[in-house]
């Protein structure tokens, strides 16, 4: 839920399987980044403008597919 994103109810629908790769895959994550001290994780605790911009990686204009047009 942490990482992904997820709403506890989500998460607690989910079929085994893939609560098991959801695992595997932040287990993966988590070692990547303690194995490296800097790579940066991608959990979306890390991922809104304020950290991005204290960071050093605040991003001059938005990707394509995330601007919204109103």
């Amino acid at each position: 839920m942490y990482y992904g994103g997820f709403l506890w109810h989500e998460t607690l629908h989910l079929p085994i399987p893939y609560k098991r790769w959801f695992v595997e895959r932040i287990v993966q994550e988590l070692r990547k980044t303690s194995d490296d001290g800097s790579t940066q994780s991608k959990g979306l605790h890390a991922n809104t403008p304020d950290v991005r911009s204290a960071q050093g990686r605040a991003r001059a204009q938005v990707p394509a597919r995330l601007r919204r047009f109103t």
